[in-house]
């Protein structure tokens, strides 16, 4: 119940923890500012557009939401998880809604209501892994067994797995199922159980790209990225480009002739564009903020105060340090490459104050840490 919140004993945000998100937000508004000049003088006649609304739509929206969550009793969202899978599934509906559903480069990933232009998905990151808390913490003597555990949990991935890849977007389905993933180990299911979903896993990624020549071709790429560099991988040999040029100290900050030409440079692939300006020193930097992000959130997951409040921290973190991952292993050539911003740093109203509100449950469940 909400109200055994109170008997908890409040030692106030845990200050490292706070103290890293918000260096990765000002490190991140620093980052975009400077990949997105030229790119917003290009598109809207604007240096600054991008960064303002960043700012705006991501910064100001996300602080709010961060505040919130750590006015609410974070049992708050247990009670209501249930509501939550239904708003998940309904947002993802909204997208294939004629007048509602917003298309872009052959995707739908975005609704507009009104004024109102966000992307469904990014919510879902943090709906969804919050019903999953209640879920897991509700059956938890029976995650171990296969039709008590294993098998409702594959249907509930499955419900939110079709409706993403019908979008499509199979890098936010992968981030999600991971995050889960991590969840359900965390909450006791057994390693067999495990071991049966990373194998269906794989063969469903084999799969899923065999039927969509799009999806093979990204297979292909990663495997010879000099194969056809001027179509399908251009993306990925520019991105290896500007990561090469940067070097060991970069070519200085605003100065990156990559954000001229790049993909996405201040979306996806924005990490190209940092390495390129600061070099295998901003790298490494970057690099190290989400390692004590990681480190200092599991710690918090392990001093958390009930089973709920430790599944939902392990989920958010997993989260934001499993899209860092794909995105910079993908920029960087060491894995496929995906269409997943990098958390804190990427340019996206719904992708950051989306995040801001995840870490700020996180932060409030951290005023409850036992030790």
């Amino acid at each position: 119940m909400i109200k055994s919140i109170s008997k908890l004993k409040s030692r106030g945000i845990d200050p490292p923890f706070l103290i890293l998100v918000g260096v990765l937000v000002i490190f991140g508004l620093l980052i975009l500012y400077s990949a997105s000049l030229s790119l917003g003088n290009k598109r809207f006649d604007n240096p600054n557009y991008y960064f303002k609304e960043q700012l705006l739509k991501g910064v100001l929206i996300g602080l709010v939401g961060f505040g919130l969550a750590l006015k609410v009793p974070y049992q708050f969202f247990k009670k209501y998880s249930f509501i939550f899978l239904i708003a998940s599934i309904a947002l993802l509906i909204l997208v294939f809604l004629p007048d509602v559903g917003f298309a872009f480069g052959g995707a739908r990933r975005w609704v507009k209501l009104g004024p109102i232009f966000f992307q469904p998905a990014e919510i879902v990151k943090l709906t969804f892994l919050i019903y999953l808390a209640a879920w897991f913490e509700a059956r938890r003597k029976d995650i171990g067994s296969a039709f008590g555990g294993l098998v409702p949990f594959l249907i509930i991935i499955g419900i939110i797995g079709v409706l993403l890849l019908a979008q499509p977007d199979m890098g936010t389905f992968g981030v999600i199922a991971l995050s889960g993933l991590a969840m359900y180990w965390v909450a006791g299911g057994r390693n067999r159980h495990l071991g049966f979903i990373i194998a269906l896993g794989i063969i469903s990624f084999f799969a899923l790209a065999w039927i969509a020549p799009y999806r093979w071709q990204r297979i292909t790429v990663f495997l010879n990225h000099l194969e056809n560099p001027q179509g399908s991988g251009y993306h990925i040999n520019q991105a290896l480009s500007a990561i090469g040029i940067g070097g060991i100290g970069g070519v200085g900050v605003g100065k990156a002739r990559s954000s001229t030409y790049l993909p996405e440079a201040a979306g996806d692939s924005i990490f190209a564009v940092l390495a390129e300006e600061l070099g295998l020193l901003g790298v490494s930097v970057t690099m190290l903020l989400y390692l004590f992000f990681g480190v200092r959130g599991y710690q918090l997951a392990r001093q958390s105060p009930d089973y709920f409040s430790r599944l939902l921290t392990v989920g958010v973190i997993s989260w934001i340090l499993i899209q860092s991952f794909i995105n910079i292993a993908s920029i960087s050539g060491s894995f496929i490459l995906t269409g997943v911003p990098l958390p804190f740093i990427s340019y996206g109203g719904t992708a950051l104050s989306t995040t801001l509100i995840a870490v700020g449950i996180v932060a409030n469940i951290s005023k409850y840490r036992t030790t």
